[in-house]
């Protein structure tokens, strides 16, 4: 069996939708022993990857599955294995930088 990183791509749906568009990428891991399946599996198993729940204003908030942007079959997992990678061409490189060490400074509190 080889492993594969999917990019799943969500559309996030609050109540009747009546608000700014919101999608959702996640990278999931999937077993399979070739592309194909591994893409079939994804696409199977997407509408069980994220549960409705209500919001605080009592919407139901769903995810529903656009498709799959990317599919890589990744090294079997390990410490240290890459699963995503990409790059950025940030409008502000300053914006971007603060972004980012403000990010960093919510991960390392939670820890």
């Amino acid at each position: 069996m080889r492993w594969f990183a999917v990019n799943c791509i969500f559309k996030i749906i609050s109540g009747e939708g009546a608000h700014s568009p919101q999608f959702n990428e996640q990278i999931r891991l999937v077993v399979a022993p070739d592309f194909s399946t591994a893409l079939a599996k994804a696409k199977k198993r997407s509408n069980g990857y994220n549960k409705p729940f209500n919001n605080c204003e009592g919407q139901k908030v769903r995810w529903e599955f656009i498709g799959v942007g990317a599919i890589v079959e990744i090294a079997e997992p390990a410490d240290g294995v890459e699963v995503n990678s990409q790059i950025l061409e940030p409008a502000s490189v300053t914006l971007h930088l603060e972004q980012l060490a403000h990010r960093n400074k919510i991960l390392t509190q939670q820890n």
